[in-house]
């Protein structure tokens, strides 16, 4: 396709810089511009979210490690103190023989042995079942009754470990039962360990992070910073609420935290983070009544955050910058050939071309200039399409007649076979019901004349009444379809006079409800809904043996409408059909002829529920 060049459009002058960078001049500036602006909101969006989604992160992993670590610490200290009471457990097992016999010189011996291996015990004893001491390391207790201390009680139930002092220190009581063969108890092994021991035992222990504390019964700091020892620790600081200013670098409320993290004012009234772990529930602090803490100054992770979130604002804005030049460069070269377009689009108006200069490429800007070219060039090709178009357009015209001509025609023929439907249920519903009658009257014939002749009489009487009823439903079959008591008298009207019908033909309880304002409708729907209520209460009156019927006309919303039959006869199983009988498959193929939901709900011995709703614009 041959281009043409418009004239004055080869050298274009050069712009000056504010033109270069007008956005109202240039599409290239305004691109720049825009691309600039989101380049910075999302950047500080990015920056505020990140900061958010990684201080929280930061403080959930830094919560989980001071967790870890005040755990580490409880487990230590539960594991040592129970090596010590499993030693004294241990002791009870080996002098469970000299227990039993009483040789409270031997016991004495041991005792002493096993103090002399385990010089942190610096007193045992042995009682027997009734708490009277039998041998000790300390002569002048031998004899004496110690049922009075809780150490006994609680040592002849279990291996038991508790805080004790006296006038010169302090010392952790372990018991532990001595039991014979048969696992009886037959008496308490009681060791004193020094204060030392676990003055050396806590020393060894490091939490990292943070230092930790250990609290006694009695809420006293007992190891820790030197400016927390002997403090109650419920006095020590201030705690720290939500919205508090000092928290303000762990999140914007402090609410970032975990859950077991709490925040308090400790050393020279600074926040500092704690973790309380859980003591075991049979674990040797728990018996104690101790409970170990671990505390962490809130500027040391603060700063940390807010390092990491530096960073990342320093990487978002660096690659924000980059993506917002290199997208700058990108558009001054897709406006650049989109000008040549518009140079030449502006000569053809001028009428110095006849062609749009069609820049080189396969992207936008040459896809829109030869668009434009092939514009010009099929204006008239379009001119003779619309020629063409019409005449097609006539042609179709003629089709769609004879297609609407052919539809009529098949409207009609549905109509006629619409019409054979409605015939064929009438039948069934009058002629059907009543050979079914004859037929049975004649099987009870024959059966009587092979073994009851003498009741052939009465049974001829009771057919020819059947033939009568019979000969009487066909002809009201006739009558009705001769005549259309729904659009003489609407819906309502028909149902009630259906049902009065009924009501008077049989010994059946009625309740008919019907609401006021469909008494009068008469559309197509409803003479179909009125044959179904003749079939139905047909079936009621001949098969269902019932007692009481209600019958309801209502509305459902604003545009539905619910026709409700319900007997208490004996009920059948809707899923159990016969064949040649046709009821329920003439009662929905009405249904979904009208567009209605039917739904029949029955069991045996338990009566039979009819609804069916449809929507009818009328009813609102």
């Amino acid at each position: 396709m041959p281009k043409v060049t418009a004239s004055g459009c080869e050298n274009p002058q050069p712009m000056n810089l504010a033109r270069r960078i007008d956005p109202r001049r240039s599409m290239a500036a305004a691109i720049g511009w825009l691309l600039i602006a989101l380049t910075l909101c999302l950047a500080l969006a990015a920056n505020l979210w990140l900061r958010s989604f990684v201080r929280a992160t930061l403080l959930e992993q830094h919560g989980q490690r001071l967790e870890a670590a005040a755990e580490h610490v409880s487990a230590e200290l539960d594991t040592a103190l129970l090596l010590r009471l499993q030693a004294v457990s241990v002791v009870a097992a080996m002098l469970s023989e000299d227990v039993q016999r009483s040789e409270g010189a031997r016991l004495k011996r041991s005792l002493e042995a096993v103090r002399r291996g385990v010089p942190d015990l610096i007193w045992l004893a042995v009682t027997d079942a009734d708490g009277f001491i039998v041998a000790a390391t300390d002569e002048q207790v031998v004899g004496q009754n110690v049922n009075q201390h809780a150490w006994i009680s609680q040592g002849l139930d279990a291996a038991w470990i508790e805080e004790g002092r006296s006038p010169q220190e302090r010392f952790l009581k372990l018991t532990a039962p001595v039991r014979n063969a048969d696992g009886a108890i037959i008496g308490v092994v009681a060791a004193n360990l020094r204060w030392n021991w676990v003055q050396k035992m806590m020393a060894e222990i490091r939490a990292s992070p943070g230092e930790w504390l250990l609290i006694d019964r009695d809420g006293i700091v007992r190891h820790g910073p030197s400016a927390l020892l002997g403090q109650r620790w419920q006095d020590a600081g201030d705690p720290i609420t939500p919205f508090d200013p000092v928290v303000a670098g762990l999140g914007n409320d402090g609410s970032d935290l975990p859950m077991r993290i709490r925040t308090r004012r400790l050393l020279d009234n600074r926040p500092y983070l704690i973790a309380t772990p859980p003591n075991a529930r049979d674990g040797t602090l728990r018996r104690l009544g101790w409970q170990a803490v671990v505390i962490q100054p809130v500027e040391s992770v603060a700063a940390f955050a807010t390092a990491i979130e530096w960073r990342i604002s320093i990487v978002l804005s660096l690659l924000g910058l980059a993506a917002a030049g290199a997208g700058i460069v990108m558009a001054r070269r897709l406006t650049r050939r989109v000008s040549v377009i518009a140079h030449s689009a502006d000569a053809v108006l001028a009428g110095s071309a006849t062609r749009i200069e069609v820049p080189q490429g396969a992207d936008e800007a040459a896809r829109l200039g030869s668009a434009l070219d092939r514009l010009l060039d099929t204006l008239q090709r379009e001119r003779d399409e619309l020629r063409r178009l019409n005449a097609e357009l006539d042609e179709r015209v003629r089709q769609r007649t004879e297609e609407i001509n052919r539809l009529a025609q098949e409207s009609r023929d549905a109509a006629v076979v619409r019409e054979r439907l409605r015939l064929a249920r009438g039948l069934h519903d009058t002629l059907a019901h009543s050979m079914m009658a004859m037929l049975t009257e004649i099987r009870v014939l024959k059966h009587l004349a092979s073994n009851r002749p003498d009741a052939l009489p009465d049974e001829l009487v009771r057919a020819e009444r059947a033939a009568r009823d019979g000969l009487d439903e066909a002809r009201r079959a006739i009558d009705q379809l001769r005549s259309n008591p729904v659009r003489d008298i609407g819906l309502g009207a028909a149902l009630a006079e259906l049902a009065k019908n009924l009501g008077e033909r049989s010994d059946i309880e009625l309740d008919c409800r019907i609401d006021p304002a469909l008494s009068a409708l008469a559309a197509e729907p409803a003479e179909t809904v009125f044959h179904m209520c003749e079939e139905v209460l047909r079936n009621v009156e001949r098969h269902a043996g019932a007692a009481r019927l209600l019958i309801r006309l209502q509305r459902m919303g604003s545009d539905g409408i619910e026709l409700e039959i319900a007997d208490d006869g004996i009920g059948f199983e809707p899923s159990a059909g016969a064949a040649g009988h046709y009821g329920l498959v003439g009662l929905r193929e009405q249904a979904d002829a009208i567009g209605a939901h039917l739904r029949i709900e029955s069991r045996s011995g338990e009566g039979t529920r009819v609804s069916l709703r449809w929507r009818h614009a009328g009813t609102a």
